[in-house]
């Protein structure tokens, strides 16, 4: 009897059995005991796949799906799927604990790029591997220079419950709607050493490809929790946080403030800022002064301004004890 995962060989077709209901589109698909007879797989859908050297054409079936949870946050949230592209993206996200389900390379474009080595390490890791043609590979591709490595991977929970307890320093982010902003906001997060980025109603797909890549694949590297405005407060007020929010009509300069461990920064939407649920609850209010003719700054740049300065307060406190 065949097992999960097993290779072998039938009408001189290496194939791999696979079951669940996720993965039809990338191989032909065959019911109940085509493969497996008698077992607990009674009754479910078997997914096949052939492994006859690289994919060329573009109309591939597996190239299609990647395309579409590249394109379709629909798809991603049907399959629990996303695409991670690049060798230092996917190298984060397995040192944050989350196995690709299957990577796909470019020979052709993994030369270009330098990246051979890490293929290598990957199939020394023993690794399944499928290769693509270069016209494939482009289909897939959602990077400009691509180094022709890519993978899917599972997306995981969100809930608020995992966030750790008792945080250090946290960021609060609402009805964020740039997927790029957020995604180079949580490598920030992670330079500063946050504890756990809390989304209040975003106005994105977190697993959305562009911010994949402007995260570097750091996505995974920080705890993150989503939930609509009064839950996320009530997670912040039970775990006792400051709330520290941004405006410009602050008295006070972020640089004047003594800030502690137990903060959250609450930063509001790139168009409107924080709206009246926000105002009515954010304790202390500071300013980032600028100098020039612009009136707001990027999310990022916000996000880095107070970290920094968070950082080097609390270091600055426990030096002087």
């Amino acid at each position: 009897m065949a097992q999960i995962g097993h290779v072998f060989y039938r009408e001189d077709e290496l194939v791999m059995i696979r079951v669940g209901l996720v993965l039809k589109t990338f191989g032909r698909s065959f019911h109940q005991d085509s493969f497996v007879t008698g077992s607990p797989f009674a009754g479910k859908t078997l997914f096949v796949f052939s492994v006859n050297g690289p994919i060329l054409s573009t109309a591939n079936p597996r190239v299609k799906e990647i395309v579409k949870l590249r394109q379709s946050s629909r798809r991603r949230r049907e399959l629990g799927l996303f695409v991670v592209e690049g060798a230092d993206e996917i190298k984060q996200l397995v040192a944050a604990g989350k196995e690709p389900r299957e990577i796909y390379f470019c020979g052709e474009f993994t030369e270009k790029a330098g990246t051979e080595s890490f293929i290598e390490e990957l199939r020394e890791q023993g690794r399944e591997l499928v290769e693509l043609g270069p016209d494939a590979f482009a289909k897939s591709s959602y990077k400009r220079n691509s180094e022709g490595i890519l993978a899917l991977a599972e997306t995981w929970d969100l809930g608020l419950s995992g966030l750790p307890a008792k945080p250090r320093v946290s960021l609060v982010l609402d009805e964020v709607e740039k997927p790029g902003n957020l995604g180079a906001i949580l490598r920030t997060a992670n330079a500063f050493g946050v504890s756990s980025v809390l989304l209040s109603e975003p106005e994105l797909d977190f697993f959305n490809p562009n911010m994949v890549r402007s995260s570097r694949g750091l996505m995974a590297a920080t705890k993150i929790g989503i939930g609509d405005k009064q839950e996320v407060f009530s997670w912040l007020d039970e775990e006792g946080l400051c709330l520290v929010g941004t405006s410009a009509r602050a008295k006070k300069s972020y640089w004047d403030c003594e800030f502690k461990d137990g903060t959250a920064f609450v930063l509001g939407s790139e168009k409107l800022g924080l709206g009246p649920f926000w105002h009515e609850r954010v304790q202390e209010w500071v300013r980032i002064p600028m100098e020039g003719r612009a009136s707001s700054l990027n999310l990022n740049v916000s996000a880095a301004c107070l970290l920094a300065e968070f950082n080097r307060t609390v270091s600055s406190t426990l030096q002087a004890t």
